[in-house]
């Protein structure tokens, strides 16, 4: 109870600064402004996305996989007033050569616009890539397999800080459950040193995740988790007056581990890395390159491929590692909410010496239809 209880507080106390810079195509974002002009109005808003993604590792941190499919989130949107809107729907994902539907999940957001830059979530959030964080503790994977969050969220615009702070819980539990409650609590965050400089930018980002698994109430054996991850770093980004290069931005990342559990349950109860990453933007071309290197390092929420833990062979584990990537993506808009991409990354084991790689292919459909005007 006392930490969810300082968990909750540093949601409403905290503040935090979110990188402007899009990690990854447009398409993969939600616009979470609130349109003024639209008070009391209903619509119609259309989210879709059919991808192929087909991940070839190789190595004994992660098995290789496929993911084919297409999730559907159609929903009626209401502005009762100018600065608040609600949202209701349902989230469809289907993967290919299964009968049934994988998630049918009703979503409900009240969204209310607190003042020139604050924006206050509850209900279904603005989640998975809109995060913004690096893969390390935050996997971009999340927008095809785990789309949808709940529960409570925050975001800041203001010229020296953007940020966003949210709860996502995740499971939910009854007196006498034989399960745990399992949430999330995020911080993303980028502190603009020189706002007022429009074509080079230096900012301070950190990112902070907690994954808390227990409950007061439930009967289990299970053992209470609870997993931190934090990077703090710093960056740069130029946009050159080119026709051709839009933005190149550089970031050097600090990345933490701590078990906070009551038991242990890994081998590993602290752990670091190092994380670079510089990145490219060329029209439709977003461009990325990155170093790791870790020591025992964990996440529960972070891509696989850089962590020390196994999850293939159950004990296994190499403490140290160091990867070498490299990623490109193509996004071209198609109509107006209709893109179309692609995508590849490649990643190289400094130590093993092995390369793993995925590659994508993706359709997304973002698209608000206007229904009625009330008077």
């Amino acid at each position: 109870m006392k930490l969810k209880l300082k968990l909750i507080l540093l949601l409403l106390i905290g503040f935090s600064y979110l990188s402007q810079a899009q990690i990854y195509p447009p398409s993969f974002y939600k616009d979470y402004n609130i349109d003024s002009s639209l008070n009391n109005t209903l619509s119609l808003r259309i989210e879709n996305s059919n991808f192929l993604k087909n991940n070839e590792y190789f190595n004994d941190i992660i098995q290789g996989y496929t993911l084919i499919g297409w999730f559907l989130n159609p929903k009626l949107t209401y502005y009762p007033v100018k600065n608040a809107k609600i949202e209701a729907g349902v989230h469809f994902l289907k993967y290919s050569g299964i009968e049934n539907f994988t998630q049918a999940i009703p979503t409900l957001s009240f969204q209310y616009k607190a003042g020139n830059y604050t924006n206050i979530i509850l209900g279904t959030l603005y989640g998975s890539t809109n995060h913004q964080m690096i893969e390390p503790i935050f996997r971009y994977e999340y927008y095809f397999t785990d789309n949808v969050e709940n529960g409570l969220q925050f975001l800041f615009d203001t010229k020296i800080y953007k940020g966003d702070i949210w709860i996502n819980w995740q499971q939910f539990i009854f007196k006498g459950d034989d399960s745990q409650e399992i949430f999330t609590f995020g911080l993303s965050n980028k502190f603009i040193l020189n706002p007022k400089n429009e074509t080079q930018q230096f900012y301070i980002p950190i990112q902070i995740i907690f994954v808390h698994q227990g409950g007061q109430i439930n009967e289990t054996s299970e053992k209470l988790i609870t997993i931190n991850n934090s990077a703090f770093g710093i960056g740069y980004s130029f946009m050159p007056n080119l026709s051709f290069i839009d933005k190149i931005s550089a970031e050097q990342y600090y990345v933490a581990y701590n078990d906070m559990s009551t038991t242990y349950q890994s081998p590993y109860i602290q752990g670091f890395g190092l994380y670079s990453k510089l990145d490219a933007k060329l029209k439709n071309f977003n461009f990325n390159f990155s170093w790791w290197y870790s020591n025992s390092y964990i996440s529960k929420r972070g891509h696989p491929v850089f962590q020390s833990l196994s999850t293939v062979y159950n004990g296994f584990s190499e403490k140290q590692r160091a990867l070498i990537s490299s990623k490109i993506n193509y996004e071209k808009n198609i109509v107006k909410g209709l893109d179309i991409g692609v995508g590849f990354e490649s990643y190289f084991d400094l130590y093993s010496h092995y390369a793993d790689y995925w590659y994508m292919f993706y359709i997304n459909f973002n698209r608000d239809f206007f229904i009625k005007r009330f008077k």
